[in-house]
């Protein structure tokens, strides 16, 4: 990449873990600290940085949208670095079309995703969240779980996309002892697991998996993939697990499945489009079968550590120095 005199960075989240990175940069490397200017926004929304975008040659960011008229209005910009392992909150056919490089940040958010995923498995089969708030409430609900708390030893896992994230969750759904399946058009073998796993169809993994998890990118390939046709398709003792993206699966045929309790509960960390809450309204915060969390999945201390400051802040430096960068997924 062609190297410049000066680059101004705009950073498009207002995280302070994010913006933490400034004085990150200052630390690990301070021989570019006077080529450098760092940018920040009081709330990213479009039109800011629609204003802001003019003369910048580096975007940041993780969650705000970086949208087609962004692009537009970007006369210097050559490279944007998304700080996750999702990057479908930026317009990536606007910045190919532009000739602007979009790096995510490589194997960010594969331990703890897959460590939440293995949670919320065991929260909803062992009933935990009511387990929890019935004790604190001074209730006893011993005879209601006896016989009806489950087990992941010996469970068939079918895994949605097998990507880094997916691997890791079958690793860890292997220690559990549970039988592995798969289904991923993009991948062919999974024999670099070293552990046993079957490749199978859609179709099949609804049919036949105890434990379904979403671990896919949001594309427009599987966006909806786990609709209403593919829930009705599930075992009545099964469980889905979405740690991945909210829009992959039909969220008001998920609440009709599940309040009809045509499968037996869900777990779910993402809801809608990128990292949106799922509104006050939303039925699946009224179930007691579900567990839900706040799209907390990736952001470990370790891991915004790994992410942010190594991986996205290595790769933003790098480029700065005139070095190609890593992880481009456009």
């Amino acid at each position: 990449m062609a190297k410049r005199e000066h680059y101004k960075i705009l950073i498009t989240d207002t995280i302070p873990l994010l913006t933490g990175m400034v004085e990150q940069a200052k630390k690990k490397y301070p021989d570019l600290v006077s080529k450098v200017e760092w940018i920040l926004v009081d709330k990213g929304d479009e039109q800011e940085l629609i204003d802001k975008v003019p003369g910048v040659d580096i975007l940041v960011g993780a969650r705000n949208r970086m949208t087609r008229n962004v692009f537009e209005k970007a006369d210097k910009l050559i490279f944007v670095q998304q700080c996750s392992a999702g990057y479908d909150n930026v317009d990536l056919k606007a910045a190919r079309e532009k000739g602007i490089d979009v790096s995510n940040a490589g194997g960010a958010g594969v331990i703890p995703v897959a460590e939440h995923t293995i949670m919320l498995m065991l929260a909803i089969a062992k009933n935990l969240a009511k387990s929890d708030s019935t004790m604190k409430a001074g209730e006893w609900i011993f005879g209601e779980c006896m016989g009806r708390v489950y087990e992941l030893y010996n469970k068939m896992l079918g895994i949605v996309g097998l990507g880094k994230i997916g691997s890791q969750v079958a690793r860890l759904a292997h220690g559990f002892n549970m039988k592995l399946q798969y289904f991923d058009p993009y991948r062919e073998d999974a024999s670099d697991l070293n552990l046993p796993i079957n490749k199978v169809s859609l179709e099949e993994l609804m049919k036949t998996s105890d434990f379904v998890t979403i671990n896919a990118l949001l594309t427009p390939e599987t966006r909806g993939i786990i609709g209403r046709k593919e829930l009705e398709m599930m075992k009545e003792t099964a469980y889905l697990i979405n740690t991945s993206r909210g829009a992959i699966v039909d969220e008001e045929a998920l609440a009709d499945i599940l309040e009809a309790k045509k499968i037996r509960g869900a777990g779910i960390d993402v809801y809608g489009e990128h990292g949106d809450p799922p509104a006050p309204d939303s039925r699946l915060r009224k179930l007691d079968n579900i567990v839900l969390t706040p799209h907390i999945g990736g952001v470990t201390a370790e891991d915004i550590y790994r992410n942010f400051y190594e991986t996205s802040l290595g790769n933003i430096m790098a480029v700065v120095r005139g070095e190609e960068p890593k992880y481009v997924v456009n």
